[in-house]
């Protein structure tokens, strides 16, 4: 290759590298569920897992476990090849407002009066500090909050030896970062994180955590009493053309006896999914992602003429 050339090369890497990709798609029909599109490339100079993450917008859970060859405790060799999964199904709830699915560590976002959906990475609770599984909406939002720490977080503090203030103003060591939507669970929020490498992990007391860059994108157009509806769909299907999808992720460890997460559950969603409609399904695609679970959507079914 001409020297130059691999130097325009070089430097076109880096300055993609520094970019962060948005997504955003138009909001298929009503009988589809299908959007976005697998992405592949490779790491260049200076990469690991948190740079790539956050290039592509993608959780520490889905690069994971779209990618479970790679070594994620240590820097990528350049041009180690890797899958960035940026392709997902709509969850089967009404298509408005804000949808959080905790199994998925994603968030969906309607704008209201727009015919796109906007789709972020998040950071939920650890195991017994969850979310609940509900629906609720938008109280307030608040740029540079001050936060009060609960007592639950202030008691594990002190156990590492740290003495948490009552109240801690906004600046950079504030964990609620520069921007903060109040949901109408007392105590539970949505906000930006000074600890990126949370994102796509349960590392929270329930809050829901999202990149700076983010929820800065869509904070301007959240309005109080925007629905909120919270799930546990650790499987989704769904229908592209005449085809029909399943996208598998991990269940959570407090309900990891979910019917939906087990394989005679996904068969049932198939089976109803599929009623009165001649078929061919791939069993052992079906019985493949019941082990698996990458998180990445996969054809398991076509319509029959």
């Amino acid at each position: 290759m001409n020297k130059k050339v691999a130097k325009f090369l070089s430097a076109l890497a880096l300055v993609v590298s520094s970019q962060t990709f948005a997504a955003v798609y138009n909001v298929p029909p009503s009988n589809e569920s299908l959007i976005g599109k697998m992405q592949y490339n490779v790491a260049v100079q200076g990469d690991n897992v948190i740079t790539v993450t956050q290039r592509y917008d993608i959780g520490h859970n889905a690069f994971e476990s779209a990618n479970p060859y790679l070594d994620l405790g240590r820097g990528f060799n350049s041009g180690t090849p890797f899958q960035i999964p940026t392709q997902h199904l709509l969850p089967d709830q009404p298509r408005e407002g804000i949808i959080i699915n905790l199994p998925e560590m994603r968030m969906y976002y309607f704008p209201e009066g727009s015919h796109q959906v906007y789709t972020y990475p998040i950071g939920i609770g650890k195991v017994g500090k969850t979310i609940p599984i509900t629906r609720t909406s938008v109280a307030r939002k608040t740029v540079n909050p001050t936060w009060t720490p609960p007592d639950d977080i202030r008691a594990f503090d002190l156990q590492q030896g740290i003495v948490l203030p009552k109240v801690m103003p906004a600046g950079p060591d504030n964990p609620l970062g520069p921007y903060a939507i109040y949901t109408r669970i007392p105590t539970y929020l949505i906000h930006s994180t000074i600890f990126p490498e949370s994102i796509g992990t349960r590392a929270s007391f329930g809050c829901i955590r999202m990149y700076e860059s983010d929820i800065k994108d869509f904070f301007p157009s959240i309005k109080k009493g925007i629905p909120i509806v919270i799930i546990n769909s650790p499987v989704k299907i769904g229908w592209q053309d005449d085809r029909l999808y399943m996208e598998a992720h991990p269940p959570l460890e407090e309900h990891n006896n979910h019917y939906d997460a087990s394989l005679p559950g996904m068969v049932h969603m198939i089976l109803e999914a599929s009623k009165n409609q001649p078929m061919l399904i791939d069993w052992q695609m079906v019985s493949y992602m019941a082990e698996e679970r990458d998180g990445m959507p996969h054809e398991v079914g076509i319509k029959l003429p």
